[in-house]
Parts: structure tokens; sequence; C-alpha cells
């Protein structure tokens, strides 16, 4: 059966979008329905802000929406930011066939999702973006089997939000007002006051402490960091990373030590774009760069990674950082269960820091007359008894 995926351009859920088109054989991505010439079995619309008419819900068998509440409660706008406005912590997810009323078909699955009341923006888009992928590939595991059964019980509906809804009341507490500021966007719609007539934005990020290693006045203690796509950077920005990536002392340990030039680096950047089995990162601290992280998915349980650090500063600790914001991005937020990378032999201080964070050597090759080690380690969490295959 074919099976398209229709999102709006431009916004948030595109990189989720992809991701859950290369899960399905066949599938394919579209922006507009108005671009669907031809009959689809499945079509899957999610995150997706314009009017269909119903001539286009007739052309194609099965429409599906999935929407973050137990319909028909919380019919509306932006259901999950209202939930946990009200102190939510189980929101449940509802995949339904569409009709000519909003929010209003039969229901095929419902699922929960659990929250631990801390996360923010980021990580709630990312969790209810997981959560849709998870009822797609549940819909076509199970179908045709699933048997809808029509909403019942009273409906509600949740308004449109604004950036006004970011507005704080300085006469309440912060923890009054912690819902509030979880689901606020720094970038889009950040939290602000009104004092004597100014208004003044605040931005929430989540800072871990962390103890620094040798105790020199120069270790970074405490982590107030920052993720950046490279398709979304600045081109002052881009070029800085290029400059990094081009220092003699960076280049010596990359495969490919030859200089790139700045035309080379655009077009890299622009093919990630189209490529959702590759993620590029800069990452920052309080806004100064600290260097680039990369992933690749070789497969739905393992994911590659590797990274270097900003070759222009001399604060020490920069390695670890980069280390561990790796390895809580690929398995929390990319759900690996394991992780590899491959290190020049020679480069002793990167494979010592390697093996600190729990890393084995899975084997070794030789690229280019260079000894190469592998090396890996698993989500223990999820995998205890795995051993990376090391004999």
């Amino acid at each position: 059966m074919k099976v398209a995926i229709l999102t709006s351009p431009n916004q948030w859920f595109i990189p989720y979008a992809k991701e859950l088109e290369s899960k399905i054989p066949n599938a394919k991505l579209y922006f507009s329905h108005k671009d669907l010439k031809e009959s689809y079995g499945i079509v899957f619309i999610l995150s997706y802000h314009q009017l269909i008419e119903q001539e286009f819900l007739d052309l194609h068998e099965y429409n599906l929406v999935i929407h973050a509440s137990a319909l028909p409660k919380g019919k509306g706008w932006s259901p999950l930011f209202w939930q946990v406005l009200e102190g939510k912590d189980s929101i449940v997810f509802t995949l339904f066939r569409a009709d000519a009323k909003a929010d209003n078909g039969a229901i095929y699955l419902q699922e929960t999702l659990h929250l631990s009341g801390l996360e923010l923006y980021e990580e709630l888009r990312d969790k209810q973006a997981k959560m849709c992928q998870k009822l797609c590939l549940e819909f076509l595991e199970k179908f045709p089997t699933l048997s809808p059964k029509a909403q019942s019980g009273e409906e509600s509906f949740y308004p449109k939000r604004s950036p006004k809804d970011s507005e704080l009341d300085i006469a309440k507490s912060l923890e009054s007002q912690f819902n509030l500021l979880r689901i606020v966007s720094n970038e889009e719609f950040p939290a602000f006051f009104i004092k004597e007539g100014k208004k003044f934005v605040l931005k929430i990020y989540v800072c871990d402490s962390a103890d620094s290693a040798g105790g020199g006045g120069n270790n970074l203690e405490i982590l107030c960091l920052e993720l950046e796509d490279y398709v979304v950077l600045s081109d002052l920005e881009k070029k800085e990373v290029l400059q990094w990536r081009n220092h003699p002392e960076v280049a010596k340990n990359l495969y490919n030590q030859k200089e790139i030039s700045l035309a080379e680096h655009f077009a890299f950047i622009e093919s990630l774009r189209q490529n959702p089995q590759k993620q590029y990162f800069l990452l920052r601290f309080c806004g100064v760069g600290l260097g680039s992280i990369n992933f690749g998915k070789k497969s739905s349980e393992e994911v590659e990674f590797g990274f270097f650090g900003n070759p222009n500063l001399s604060l020490s600790g920069i390695g670890r950082v980069l280390e561990q914001v790796s390895l809580v991005f690929a398995f929390d937020i990319l759900g690996a269960r394991q992780l590899t990378l491959e290190v020049f032999a020679l480069n002793k201080q990167v494979i010592n820091l390697h093996k600190k964070f729990g890393f084995q050597i899975s084997k070794e090759k030789e690229v280019k007359g260079e000894k190469v080690l592998e090396m890996c380690k698993d989500n223990t969490r999820i995998l205890p008894l795995r051993h990376c295959g090391v004999e």
C-alpha cells in the first residue's frame, strides 16, 4: 500500500517527518496536500497547518491524524502544551481517521506519553514527535486488523496559543509558573514580563552541575549548553566551523585531511537537509562555540559519532563536555542502543578519553596506511548484558 506523509513546510516537525519517511518502505513526504496528485492508500497528516478540502480526503483511502489528547476531550490547538500548563504528566495521544469536522474521526490507536515534569519546550517537542512516529509505525504494523471506534464522551476544546500567552506574572513565584516556562520557545515565543511599562524577555535552559577534572581554574564547571544544527547556522557561523575543521590540529585526526573550500563546506551543509541519517551540530557554551558533534545512523539501533573541539580555545575539559553531550544525545534523544566511533591508534589522548566514558575497542583496521581502532559503547540502561561484540 502506498503511503504519504504530509506536514507543513518550514517548521519544527520536518526532521522527524523525514526520519519517519526513511522508516517506511516506499513512503513519500509532502509539504502541501495540493501536491498529492495521485491516490494513496494511507496519508499520515502530521503537524499540518493548512485547511484540507473534502475532495482531498475522498481521494485517499485512509487519512490519519494524530492529536495529543484523549479525544473527544482536548480538541483544538496545542493540546500537549495546554495539558502541561494544567500540570498533567500523562498525555494521551490519539491516532484517528480525519473527516470533515476538526478532530472528529473514528479512533484507531491511543497511547499515553508519561512526562517527568521537568521537560522544557525542545524536549517536549521531541517526545511529541517520537510518539507520533511510534503510532504511525504501529498502525502500519497492525493494519488492516485494527477496528476503529467512534469517539464518545463529552468533548472540550483548547484555543489557539499566541506569543502573549508566554507572559509571566511578576507577582507570582517561579514555582507556580514553572509549567508555563516549560512550554515557551526561547526563539519563537519566549517568556516575558512587563514592569513599569517595559517588556523584559526571559530564556530558560537546563543547567547541569559537573565536577571539574583536575581542579584547574579553566575547567568548565557549569554546563549551560546549546546544540544548533548546521543547517540553521548563519553564514558567519558556518565559516567559523569551517575554520576549525581546516585547522591543522583538527584536520590531522580526520580521514580527509585536505583543506575544505567554502563552496564545498556550504554544499555539504545543504546536502544534510536531504539526509535524515546524518546530523551535524555546533555546540555552544554561553554563546561561545566549543566544537562540532556529528551523528550517523548505521541502523535503527546503532549510531556512529565523532567530534572535534574549537582549536582556538585554551579551556581544558572541552573534550569531556563534547563526549558527555554526545552520549546524552545519542542514547536519550536518538534512542540508540549502541554508540560507535573510529579513531587513529596514535591518538592516545582521545582513545583514553573514550575509555573513561566506557568505550571498548571492538576491532582494528587500516585506513590509508594508518592503524584505526573501532570503539563502541552500549546503552547499559537498556542492554546490561551486551558487550559490543568484544570477545
